[in-house]
């Protein structure tokens, strides 16, 4: 009885093992946003991906100490709005060191994990959709001069940027394509309406999402709406931050 009850907690033990993977989570946190990242990393590892094996990278000018699950990568602040508008360069520039992960995830750092996040979301093309426009088409790019352009006759789901990723493989070719249009962008003097947000929508439209999640993850802190939240983004001060 007891050599059955030791093989079954073994091959318990071996079944867990096999389905875990690896995956790394990525976030921007130069100039003030750095305050943001201690108690995001620790809620994460409360309710991040449990049973799989998960590093953080955090992208900061900060002083952030770095442990046996954080990488911290130097990252000059850049100022507004290229702070944001070019993250997705940030993840690309430095993909040798977390292409090797199964997964890839990218989110905001002023978000705070609530609820646990899981193997529900590990799929090769992941889009959260905007807690503000469920149901409505958004407010796409729609100047022709921007590679982020949404015509009238495209575009279903508008996603926000606060929370994205995939499979490694596809998450780095995301956002290579998405440092390339918006480079050409910037040649051209233009900046898109929301940034890199809107080029992730681009991005979608012609590489449909795998899995769709609902705004339980990315659910604006002390919001009223019809949700589960997981992942809340964080009240504050936009100017403050931005500054």
């Amino acid at each position: 009885m007891k050599h059955r009850l030791l093989t079954l907690l073994f091959l318990i033990f071996f079944a867990r093992i096999a389905n875990a993977h690896s995956v790394g989570l990525l976030m921007v946190a130069t100039g003030k946003y750095v305050q943001f990242i201690p108690q995001l990393i620790e809620s994460a590892r409360t309710y991040f991906c449990k049973g799989h094996d998960v590093h953080y990278y955090v992208f900061t000018d900060g002083n952030l100490q770095p442990a046996p699950d954080t990488t911290i990568i130097f990252q000059q602040r850049l100022g507004w709005p290229h702070d944001t508008l070019k993250r997705f360069s940030m993840y690309a520039s430095h993909a040798d060191q977390y292409q090797h992960h199964d997964y890839l995830f990218a989110l905001d750092a002023d978000m705070l994990f609530v609820d646990y996040v899981g193997s529900e979301i590990l799929s090769d093309r992941v889009a959260t959709l905007h807690p503000c426009l469920v149901n409505q088409r958004g407010t796409y790019e729609t100047r022709s001069i921007s590679t982020a352009c949404v015509k009238a006759d495209e575009g279903t789901h508008y996603f926000a940027g606060g929370f994205n990723g995939g499979s490694s493989k596809e998450f780095l070719k995301m956002a290579c394509t998405i440092t390339a249009n918006i480079e050409k962008d910037l040649e051209h003097g233009f900046i898109a309406l929301w940034h890199d947000e809107s080029h992730l929508n681009r991005y979608f439209i012609d590489n449909k999402p795998t899995l769709i999640l609902c705004p339980d993850y990315c659910y604006p802190e002390g919001w009223d709406l019809p949700y589960n939240p997981k992942l809340v983004a964080l009240l504050k001060d936009h100017k403050k931050f931005q500054n």
